[in-house]
């Protein structure tokens, strides 16, 4: 079973009940995380400048400039800058158009800081 923490037009995040790990299917991509691999993920995506990195590669002959490396050296995700603010507010909290945001207590996870 599903518990679905935030939804948006290409993607969502959800926390699977039977391994335990909160998943972040995004476009054609799929994360598997534990909750310090989760909160570490979405710092780093949150932290991203799409401007500056579409200014660094605008050289390239890709369509996506923004490169993000996702921890294996010949693997990375290309994103634009919609597909990255997409990504940033799918992972920050809050609730996007037409979704309705499950708290961290309505499913069950403890939180804590850092």
């Amino acid at each position: 079973m599903e518990k679905i923490i935030n939804q948006s037009p290409n993607g969502r995040v959800f926390i699977c009940s039977q391994c335990d790990k909160v998943h972040i299917e995004f476009n054609n991509f799929l994360f598997s995380f534990n909750q310090d691999e989760y909160r570490y993920f979405t710092s780093c995506i949150t932290r991203i400048d799409g401007c500056y990195y579409e200014r660094v590669n605008s050289g390239r002959q890709s369509k996506r400039k923004i490169i993000v490396p996702i921890g294996h050296r010949n693997a990375s995700m290309m994103l634009n800058r919609e597909e990255l603010k997409e990504l940033q507010k799918l992972l920050s909290g809050r609730p996007l158009s037409g979704f309705q945001m499950i708290t961290s207590k309505q499913i069950g996870v403890k939180l804590t800081s850092n």
